[in-house]
């Protein structure tokens, strides 16, 4: 799962990683400290409320940095359903993207411009503060510097040239937009993202044989974690060259099973489970409206005792975790949206109607053309099928492809 949502502002769904409790906790434990610092006289439990109000301060500051993100896209015409707070800004797996380069780059630069502005403005009212003097004063001058200087931390960092900061993107989008070509942009993100990388690495090294082994070890990671993530560009190229003239309605499957969201599971994990039927994902239909898909992956979650139980609205993944994808996408992009979902197929739809569901079989086969692989389900990513568990033995009904009564074929395309 993506995050869990925890409030939806300006009809943006806010979804938050769990490890923020983690972030949360640090960051209020450290200003305590920092205000025992500045003024020793304030008791524990005003230290840790301010700290409180510190840390809530630092999750408003990612959240305001996100949403500069969506809002603009919003307004440059991108879709945005809902975003994942992260810890320090950067790409996520809810990232509003255009196919303009020029507004992906002003999408790119939002955030960290944002954060700047944030800080600086932070900044000059806690001296303001500070300059009227008192020791009360004096506290809430601390709290807002140290506000400051997250949000500042939070801009810089992010305007680093190496991906998934914004300053990776913002690389992609310039190159992108010079050159014409989004294959381009990526070869300079990843190029760049490499170059930091091994810069941060070398000077966490250097921290750890100089003896701040805690801090360097930290900064090495990070430098490591850059150099991975542009070996990930690489790979991603490698599959753009394969399958970048490629639409989504060159591969999707027009003759797939529906079913409705009120039946159990049962009416048709058997056809699911089989490898020797190639529909591994199915999608739910409430009328003509898509609601969500069910996939093999879902199904071998559950014992075979909770298949009879369980109904497909139980279990079905739903937007916005489910993206809706059009005919006319490109299959690159679709790819990479079906890969972080982590879903077994994503339902394909056009003007309001489902023509098509994208699955990693799909894809798989589209790659096995391209290459002259083996089967298509023995690719490794993204056309593989999960291993199915041992033999149905709770009788379960396979659903047929024309006339299951819980089932309706997909509109071809």
């Amino acid at each position: 799962m993506i995050g869990v949502p925890v409030a939806r502002l300006l009809g943006i769904e806010i979804r938050l990683q769990l490890g923020w409790v983690l972030v949360v906790a640090l960051v209020a434990a450290i200003a305590a400290i920092q205000v025992s610092v500045v003024d020793p006289t304030v008791s524990p439990a005003i230290q840790w409320l301010l700290g409180g109000l510190v840390a809530a301060g630092f999750f408003a500051s990612a959240l305001i940095h996100d949403m500069s993100h969506a809002v603009l896209a919003r307004r440059r015409g991108v879709e945005v359903r809902s975003i994942l707070i992260s810890f320090f800004g950067g790409t996520t797996p809810l990232d509003p993207a255009s196919p303009d380069p020029g507004d992906d780059l002003v999408i790119a630069v939002a955030g960290p411009a944002v954060s700047v502005a944030l800080g600086a403005t932070l900044a000059l009212g806690g001296m303001a503060i500070a300059a009227a003097g008192g020791q009360a004063a004096d506290v809430v001058a601390q709290v807002l510097v140290v506000l400051a200087v997250l949000n500042l931390i939070l801009g810089i960092v992010n305007i680093v040239p190496a991906y998934p900061l914004d300053g990776g993107r913002i690389v992609r989008a310039i190159a992108w937009r010079r050159t014409g070509r989004e294959r381009d942009g990526w070869r300079a993100a990843g190029t760049a993202g490499r170059i930091v990388g091994l810069i941060v690495l070398a000077a966490g090294v250097a921290l750890v044989l100089l003896g701040d082994v805690a801090n360097g070890a930290m900064i090495a990671l990070s430098g490591w974690f850059l150099i991975l993530s542009a070996r990930a560009i690489n790979e991603r190229i490698k599959v753009d060259e394969l399958i970048g003239d490629l639409l989504v309605s060159d591969v999707m499957e027009v003759d797939s099973p529906t079913v409705h969201p009120g039946l159990t599971v049962d009416t048709f994990a058997a056809q699911l489970l089989d490898r020797d039927v190639p529909t591994t994902a199915i999608p739910v239909l409430h009328g003509d409206e898509v609601v969500g898909i069910l996939g093999v992956r879902q199904v071998q979650r559950l014992r075979p005792a909770e298949l009879a139980a369980r109904r497909v609205e139980d279990v079905m993944a739903r937007p916005p975790r489910l993206p809706i994808i059009a005919p006319s996408d490109g299959l690159v992009s679709a790819v990479e949206r079906l890969q972080r979902s982590g879903l077994d197929g994503l339902p394909v739809v056009e003007h309001g109607r489902l023509v098509g569901v994208l699955t990693r079989r799909s894809i798989g086969l589209a790659v096995q053309a391209r290459t002259g692989a083996g089967r298509a389900d023995d690719l490794g990513a993204p056309g593989g099928r999960p291993p199915a568990p041992g033999p149905d033995d709770d009788g379960n009904h396979h659903a047929d492809r024309g006339g299951d009564p819980g089932s309706t074929p997909g509109a071809p395309a």
